[in-house]
């Protein structure tokens, strides 16, 4: 009797219905009744996947010089020889790289030490701490004009800084991604025994120590997570840098919007397959992460 057989009987012995033969010529298989549940499940979903789906085939076809203009039968050339050649587009994507490693460093770090400075204070100002959220709920639009008026040209911080429009730009992103991440590691955090720490200085261990064995492998799940999904929001974002950005050199997604809106039809294939590089490094960079980490759990299962 083979695996599936074996697992579907012990749990749903009266739904088994068998859909293909294994090696040895038996059937194998599983509910043809609980498969169109689990698909009747996922219906939902389904117009949300059509409409990312009708996007990005919209965005790989314009670059491609394809639908370009409905009024206009001209051919437009690939866009991806454009970029490829062009000096602007290593510029703006090296200059988005920057700014959004920046941002995620200095997010994760200041997320993190808020995040063990609220799990160590008394039970009565948990009230208090909840403050933390506020930049949570503000919007981005109201974020960007708060940093605005501390980091124009025309504050007074933004005349001691050399960079004004890169400077507004990561305080912005921190200002607004450091909550996020004190949210994910202070949720695990307070499932955190404190007590250990103190068993651990009691068994002779220094504070440096104690922080690598027990809260480290606690806290570094989360704010590796919280840095993957703030460094790729960075990356793509539009409405802060559209009010705090340079114009030159400028973030990738402003120097795409420019092109597509802003320039005449030729442009828009080069302006769409910088897009679609974008798409495709996020999903490289999302795949690499989960591969670390899947293979990081699978050496600890085998230590």
């Amino acid at each position: 009797m083979c695996w599936r057989n074996t697992v579907y009987r012990r749990y749903q012995p009266n739904t088994l219905t068998p859909w293909s033969k294994t090696g040895n010529g038996r059937y194998c298989g599983v509910s043809r009744s609980w498969s169109i549940r689990r698909a009747c499940a996922l219906l939902p979903l389904l117009p949300f996947v059509l409409f990312i789906a009708a996007g990005v085939g919209y965005t790989v076809l314009q670059s491609l010089g394809l639908w370009i203009s409905a009024h206009s039968a001209e051919s437009y050339p690939a866009g991806y020889a454009v970029i490829l050649r062009s000096a602007w587009f290593y510029r703006s994507l090296l200059y988005s790289l920057w700014i959004a490693t920046v941002s995620t460093l200095l997010s994760v770090v200041l997320g993190t030490l808020l995040a063990l400075l609220l799990r160590g204070l008394p039970q009565r100002l948990y009230p208090f701490a909840l403050m933390y959220k506020i930049p949570l709920i503000l919007p981005h639009v109201v974020i960007g004009l708060i940093v605005l008026l501390g980091f124009g040209r025309g504050a007074a911080l933004g005349r001691l800084l050399a960079a004004p429009g890169s400077s507004a730009l990561v305080s912005a992103y921190v200002f607004k991604s450091a909550s996020f991440v004190t949210l994910l590691v202070y949720a695990v955090l307070r499932g955190f025994d404190l007590r250990q720490l103190e068993t651990a200085r009691m068994l002779g261990a220094g504070a440096l120590l104690s922080f690598r064995a027990l809260l480290l492998p606690v806290i570094l799940p989360p704010a590796a997570t919280a840095g993957v999904i703030v460094f790729l929001f960075s990356f793509g974002a539009f409405d802060l840098p559209f009010l705090l950005g340079a114009s030159r050199p400028a973030m990738l997604a402003i120097d795409v919007y420019n092109r597509y809106w802003y320039r005449d039809l030729s442009a828009r294939p080069a302006a769409m397959a910088s897009l679609v590089v974008m798409f495709l490094f996020s999903l490289l960079f999302v795949t690499v992460y989960f591969r670390l980490v899947r293979r990081q759990k699978h050496g600890i299962r085998h230590v």
